[in-house]
């Protein structure tokens, strides 16, 4: 993992984000939140763990501000804590890295089309 396939993977999740009708009725009630939640969990770097593990060992060294907020992030909202293994956890971190840099991404996009 390096700078420019992070970018990448994060560009490419604004275009799904961007080309999904989310006027359709299975949408219909969706958040942008929502939306960019249901499109970051359907990404393999949040389902397989060798994905998961490079993504977040990358950003951990790249990006420590990205880093402390995903696990401020993990730490208020995954209560579920029982029964977790680490494996389990970089999926977890995953997700959030993905959903918070797409977010990001996606309102620095919106900004600069206005």
């Amino acid at each position: 993992m390096n700078q420019g396939k992070f970018t990448s993977i994060i560009d490419q999740l604004c275009k799904d984000f961007a080309k999904e009708d989310w006027e359709s009725s299975f949408y219909k009630n969706y958040t942008k939140e929502d939306a960019i939640n249901q499109i970051c969990g359907n990404s393999g770097y949040t389902s397989v763990y060798k994905k998961a593990w490079k993504l977040v060992t990358f950003i951990r060294f790249e990006d420590d501000s990205l880093f402390k907020q995903v696990e401020s992030e993990v730490q208020e909202n995954d209560h579920n804590t029982d029964d977790i293994n680490l494996n389990d956890y970089m999926l977890s971190y995953a997700f959030q890295i993905l959903q918070i840099a797409t977010l990001k991404k996606w309102e620095e996009m919106q900004i600069a089309s206005n």
